[in-house]
Order: structure tokens, then C-alpha cells, then sequence
């Protein structure tokens, strides 16, 4: 099961993720991060560091959803990958295409600078 909590920083919106973005929680990642697209809340920090697992589908979701975001002229950063999702990513070959910081704070100080 993934427990998602959304957090409004700004002009940054913060979806802290906690359980397995398996197949019941790739849908409600979706469904969450398409709810940030209709609310124009574009600039997106998905911290997984409380994710213990990730299907290969889930790495789908989160690519999908950066490409509509980005559409939308925002952007996806993630924090807090762990290990086994950073090999993931890696025998995916989507290692290049996300944005990743240590600590949430480095996301969100990051479209701050730009936005600046």
C-alpha cells in the first residue's frame, strides 16, 4: 500500500511517499501527481525516501507524469532514492531523465534559484 501526503511549499508542491509504488500504488501516484497537473501546481518534489519498492511500472508512472508536467512548463525532482531504486533506474536507463537531490530542502531551494 503507498501512503501519499502532499504538501504546498510555495510555488512548490511536495508529495511525500511512504510504502510500494506497486501496481495498487502506481495508480494512486498517478492519480496524485495528474491532481497536481489540474490544480497548476507544476513544479513537483516526489520524496521516496519511505518507498521500499518500485515496479517497473511504477518507473513508468513517474516518467509519463514528468512528461506531461513538463508540457505544462513545470518540472519533477525527486529526493531520497534509495539504493535499489537508483539501480532501477539505472537498468531502466532513466537515470539521465530525473533530477535527483539528498534532501527534499535541495529540491525546492532549487526551483526557488531558478525562479529567482
Amino acid at each position: 500500500m503507498l501512503s501519499i501526503d502532499r504538501l504546498e511549499t510555495g510555488a512548490v508542491t511536495v508529495l511525500r511517499l511512504s510504502g510500494d509504488i506497486d501496481e495498487n500504488g502506481m495508480n494512486d501516484l498517478r492519480t496524485a501527481l495528474m491532481s497536481c497537473i489540474q490544480d497548476h501546481r507544476c513544479n513537483v518534489v516526489v520524496n521516496l525516501k519511505d518507498v521500499k519498492f518500485v515496479s517497473y511500472m511504477g518507473v513508468g508512472v513517474l516518467v509519463e507524469r514528468l512528461r506531461q508536467l513538463r508540457s505544462h512548463k513545470g518540472d519533477m525532482k525527486l529526493t531520497g532514492v534509495n539504493l535499489y531504486t537508483e539501480r532501477l533506474f539505472r537498468m531502466v536507463g532513466v537515470t539521465n531523465v530525473f533530477a535527483t537531490y539528498a534532501t527534499e530542502d535541495q529540491a525546492i531551494r532549487h526551483y526557488q534559484e531558478v525562479a529567482a
